[in-house]
């Protein structure tokens, strides 16, 4: 999946989890780079659970990422204007069209394959030797993400 904004709530986090745990291969793509500092930070303060579960986690450095994207199974793809975070999904009048097309998904999951040759990867033990600075302000900007 592909998100510029990625601060969802605490059922999408635990949908994400108990499908990696299940072994579900489960790859988030999100910018490196995020124009709003709180979604920034907010975004950032799921990555220790989500790598934990076995998320894949990649920070795509080729510019601008605004792509919203779901591939599953190949088969079923979400693509629109719906960011994953809980002001797209609940308050916002955005759309996205649910293909249930392989030909369609096979366009949608080459474009994230190509996005991720131009990412980098999160890895669970170099992200936990982050700054206590930096902790403290991903844990403050989570504390208002519903607002976000």
């Amino acid at each position: 999946m592909t998100t510029p904004y990625f601060v969802p709530d605490e059922a999408f986090i635990d949908a994400l989890q108990a499908a990696a745990h299940r072994g579900v291969k489960v790859t988030l793509i999100v910018p490196h780079r995020i124009d709003s500092i709180l979604v920034r930070y907010a975004s950032r303060a799921y990555n220790d659970d989500l790598l934990s579960a076995g998320v894949r986690i990649f920070r795509f450095q080729g510019g601008l990422l605004h792509t919203k994207s779901v591939v599953v199974d190949g088969e079923t793809t979400l693509f629109g204007t719906v960011n994953l975070d809980i002001r797209s999904l609940r308050l916002n009048f955005e759309v996205t069209l649910i293909a249930y097309d392989s030909d369609f998904g096979s366009a949608v999951r080459d474009l994230q394959l190509r996005y991720v040759d131009q990412s980098e990867p999160l890895d669970l033990d170099r992200w936990r030797q982050r700054g206590k600075f930096g902790r403290f302000l991903e844990n403050t900007a989570q504390l208002v993400s519903p607002l976000l």
